[in-house]
């Protein structure tokens, strides 16, 4: 009851929190597109991972004041949420380098989606006709994103979706870590499994790097960091329903940076078929925030 109290009386801060995550992960995508004109994805990924095992390491010891403390007894489950994040990570430094940002961007708003089908398949939560509906609406603004020709969806598309799935997976798995490790334990466990499994697809591709490009693969460590801990705190001062139409302000920054930094434009199917997505994620958020507190509602009997 206090925490509810708590996250109902900041609202303002938490939408401030919220539009400097939006930022710091557009921020962080358009690096990685300016990065990719000299180096190729397998490479930034590794350095990207590389320097944040360094900054997690470097955050942990400042909030502890102490030598940091990683121990876990999960190892095997960080793994595999590393694997997943891995080849999310993979496929989406890709896209950005050989698709507009405004429409990577745009796409990346199904993650909610995927992971809410994944919820229903595998972890058997129970969905009806709204819950249904909600998915084909936010599908049906994929297609209007791409509207697609007689060729089908480009590969580039494709690409995309399927790191928006991986990212669904890995956020389930993630919430199973949360229930027994520590979020600095989380991250640096993702970050250091990730740089050892980029180490192979970065050495077959390695170009020599300058110090303006590792200064470039240090911005993307760092906004992706700030991003998530920015995130984190704007969901502990507000409900996710309330925030989860902000995350659309990512699609304009991303724009911003798209038309500043590359010469693209934001065309009207991009921006209708986003909101459209956006739409949909909502709508299940606020469906799903009604279904739990009905349940809290129900007496569990003595």
């Amino acid at each position: 009851m206090g925490e509810v109290s708590k996250m109902q009386s900041k609202p303002l801060q938490a939408v401030g929190l919220m539009l400097a995550s939006m930022f710091a992960f557009a921020t962080m995508s358009a690096t990685v597109r300016l990065l990719s004109a000299g180096l190729p994805s397998t490479e930034i990924v590794f350095l990207r991972n590389a320097w944040s095992v360094l900054l997690i390491v470097l955050w942990t010891w400042a909030l502890q004041r102490r030598r940091p403390d990683f121990s876990t007894l999960r190892l095997r489950s960080h793994f595999w949420r590393a694997g997943v994040g891995f080849l999310s990570m993979q496929l989406w430094f890709y896209a950005l380098s050989v698709m507009p940002l405004n429409l990577a961007t745009a796409l990346s708003f199904t993650t909610p989606i995927f992971a809410t089908i994944f919820a229903i398949v595998f972890l058997r939560e129970k969905a009806g006709v709204r819950r249904w509906s909600a998915i084909a609406i936010g599908f049906t603004g994929m297609l209007v994103m791409l509207h697609p020709g007689d060729q089908g969806l480009p590969v580039s598309a494709l690409i995309v979706l399927a790191s928006s799935a991986l990212m669904a997976w890995a956020g389930i798995l993630v919430k199973s870590l949360t229930h027994t490790e520590a979020p600095e334990t989380i991250v640096f466990y993702m970050s250091f499994f990730m740089l050892i499994l980029s180490v192979p697809p970065a050495m077959m591709h390695w170009q020599p790097v300058d110090s303006y490009q590792l200064w470039l693969a240090f911005l993307i460590a760092l906004f992706s960091t700030i991003a998530h801990l920015l995130l984190t705190r704007a969901y502990v001062r507000a409900e996710m329903v309330m925030l989860m139409p902000f995350d659309f302000t990512r699609l304009i920054f991303a724009a911003i940076y798209a038309h500043v930094l590359f010469n693209e434009t934001l065309d009207a199917h991009t921006l209708a078929g986003g909101f459209i997505i956006v739409a949909s994620t909502v709508y299940i958020a606020h469906r799903e925030a009604k279904l739990r507190k009905a349940a809290r509602a129900i007496p569990t009997g003595s």
